[in-house]
């Protein structure tokens, strides 16, 4: 039986994300962003700037999930064409428009806020039959080489990763035809509240 409305809205907790990364050259936190948790899922949202051209019936705002236990963030990128400063011309191919973006990711709690930072290794994974295209992993082993993050966060970092595939990609021992739950079905409650979540914070990026 479905939960009653009501119950459904008390669930929702309203909270700001800051989000970054792990680089040397790192810009600094992104934020606060407006944000939705549900258990252990997070949504926020932010806009991106007009020289991003989204695919036709969406919107330049951007809304991100977070699987908080296993410190994984991915989105369905809402553009299809970058128009960048230096004048060159980024195309996303038609066949990305229902892939999703995944990357491994930090989670610091502060209260209601949460801080979250890319942790480099990534994965592409499309929703139309084809494999997941993983990436980064260079990069990953190039930031414990410099020192970026540490031993334990690298640890960590790996076996949530590996969780997230299992859980999420492939249960089972062998790749199988279809993925275990991905999009996860846990981000449907979030994925059909209306947008904007509050009024929209730009990157300028």
């Amino acid at each position: 039986m479905d939960e009653p409305e009501t119950e459904r809205a008390d669930s929702i907790e309203r909270v700001e994300v800051l989000r970054g990364g792990h680089k040397a050259d790192d810009p600094g936190l992104f934020g606060p962003l407006p944000g939705v948790r549900i258990g252990d899922v997070v949504a926020y949202e932010f806009e991106l700037p007009e020289r991003i051209e989204p695919w036709p019936g969406r919107t330049r705002l951007e809304r991100v999930f977070v699987l908080l236990d296993l410190g994984v963030s991915m989105s369905n990128p809402c553009w299809r064409r970058a128009n960048n400063p230096d004048g060159t011309v980024v195309d996303n191919p038609a066949s990305e428009a229902h892939s999703w973006y995944v990357d491994l990711i930090t989670v610091d709690r502060r209260g209601e806020q949460y801080v979250f930072r890319d942790l480099f290794i990534d994965v592409r994974v499309p929703t139309d039959g084809r494999h997941y295209r993983m990436l980064d992993l260079d990069e990953f082993a190039d930031a414990i080489e410099d020192g970026l993050i540490s031993l334990e966060q690298a640890v960590s970092g790996l076996r949530r990763w590996q969780r997230f595939i299992d859980r999420h990609l492939h249960a089972g021992r062998f790749p199988s035809g279809a993925w275990t739950d991905f999009p996860p079905a846990a981000f449907e409650p979030l994925r059909r509240l209306p947008s904007p979540l509050a009024p929209p914070v730009r990157w300028n990026g």
